[in-house]
């Protein structure tokens, strides 16, 4: 028998081991590789806890128990002359499914149905007034008519309700001769459910209500009414805020003609109304942000920044900076004083203008889209698939994402609820439409 001496076994033991040890750095080095480029570019996907099929045609309100939307019916359902017929649709807030359903009265394209929760009530407007419903039974429990005019103004919506007080408004032609309808007059009136309670009358003919996107609300209590009015000089804006129960004007703003410091932006964050302006010096544009008390009208602070304030915390303003209308930079200020506190970038795929903002326990919700297979022409096309982001407040990172839906568009900002039985966890609940009917979601996700 032969044997072999070790001196001839050592050499290969050692190429073995060599390999073994070469093969081991190499294993983990590319394994290091592979968490680095995770780390730089990982996204956090959560899946639905539940999905309801519906379409919301409103921004939907939710409570610790339900959530409510208004959801149109469908083609077939339609007849013709009756406007627009929807129903007004509750979900378990935990689960999705439809608690109840109650049919609406038809809304208008001047008059789209708007959700409203107050004192203990579910209210939807409709073209010529509001309804009031049980939130635990869906039973009808009031309604509101609107007063008629034969001169058949203008419906510029319900502009809200608060203590059971509804106020409209209307533009009413000036020519009762119905010749020329070029020149409004507007009207304010609120009622209750039993009576007429007051009436405004704006005091400059020729305007209607509502300033390009900026829109009436009713907040704490307090009208707040942006209307315009043309002159021969040219067309001024203005601000009326009055007091809902009295009708009490408590106070007016009027910009000058032909203002070059021309106002881009108004927004009511709870006691306070946010205003964006564009001012112009010979060598570029300078904007800036005003907080203004909503109850006296009085100047709170002012900050130099081309933007629009799009989120407010208990402690911080959320302005988003524009940037040739675009851009994701935010710059954070102190609610009291206006102060510069942060600012960061928030990294989306649609980068125009942001809706407003949903905050909640350190995190931003932001809906994003991306747009894929344009097509121009006549008949041109797009497939746009949408999804919502969490940020960091602090730094802007992406923390966590929801999934695409394809062909969708999300119009409402998302909604941060929590359920009666579980008031410490937290979801995240928002509506995504898509351009083919019956594909329209609702979904919830539960926030970790």
């Amino acid at each position: 028998m032969n044997v072999m001496t070790s001196k001839f076994k050592l050499p290969d033991s050692r190429k073995a081991i060599d390999f073994g040890k070469y093969f081991l750095i190499s294993l983990v080095l590319l394994l290091g590789l592979h968490l680095v480029a995770n780390a730089n570019n990982s996204e956090v996907i959560l899946q639905p806890k539940w999905t309801a099929n519906i379409e919301a045609s409103a921004k939907p309100i939710a409570t610790d128990k339900q959530l409510f939307v208004i959801s149109p019916l469908k083609f077939s359902e339609l007849k013709i002359g009756e406007g627009i017929p929807s129903e007004l649709v509750a979900l378990d807030i935990a689960s999705g499914k439809i608690l109840w359903q109650q049919k609406l009265p038809p809304s208008q394209s001047l008059a789209r149905h708007q959700l409203m929760l107050d004192s203990g009530t579910i209210y939807v407007s409709h073209a010529n007034g509001l309804v009031g419903f049980d939130p635990e039974t869906g039973s009808p429990k009031t309604s509101f008519k609107y007063g008629e005019d034969k001169r058949g103004g203008i419906r510029d919506r319900t502009l809200g309700i608060s203590q059971d007080i509804a106020v409209y408004g209307d533009s009413i032609p000036i020519d009762e001769s119905g010749s020329s309808r070029t020149g409004y007059q507007t009207k304010i009136f609120a009622i209750n459910k039993e009576k007429p309670l007051w009436s405004y009358q704006l005091p400059k003919t020729n305007g209607l209500i509502g300033i390009s996107a900026i829109q009436p609300v009713v907040q704490n209590g307090i009208l707040f009414l942006p209307s315009f009015h043309d002159t021969p000089k040219g067309r001024l804006e203005q601000f009326t805020v009055i007091d809902v129960r009295s009708g009490k004007v408590l106070w007016t703003w009027e910009t000058a003609p032909r203002d070059p410091n021309g106002l881009w932006a108004a927004d009511v964050f709870g006691d306070t109304i946010y205003t964006s302006v564009f001012g112009f010096t010979k060598t570029q544009p300078l904007g800036r942000i005003r907080a203004i008390a909503l109850q006296t009208g009085k100047e709170k602070w002012s900050y130099t920044i081309t933007g629009k304030v799009k989120a407010v915390s208990d402690r911080e303003v959320f302005v988003w900076q524009s940037k040739d209308n675009s851009g994701g930079n935010f710059v954070v200020l102190d609610k009291e004083t206006g102060k510069f506190l942060r600012k960061f970038t928030l990294t989306r795929v649609y980068d125009t203008e942001p809706p407003n903002l949903t905050l909640s326990d350190g995190l931003i919700y932001m809906p994003d889209m991306e747009i894929k297979n344009v097509t121009l022409g006549f008949y041109g096309s797009a497939d746009n698939n949408s999804w919502v982001n969490a940020f960091d407040d602090k730094t802007g990172k992406l923390v966590w994402r929801t999934p695409t839906l394809m062909n969708s568009h999300i119009y409402y900002p998302p909604i941060v609820n929590s359920t009666l039985d579980k008031p410490e966890k937290k979801h995240l609940i928002f509506a995504s439409n898509f351009l083919r009917q019956g594909s329209s979601k609702v979904q919830s996700f539960a926030i970790p």
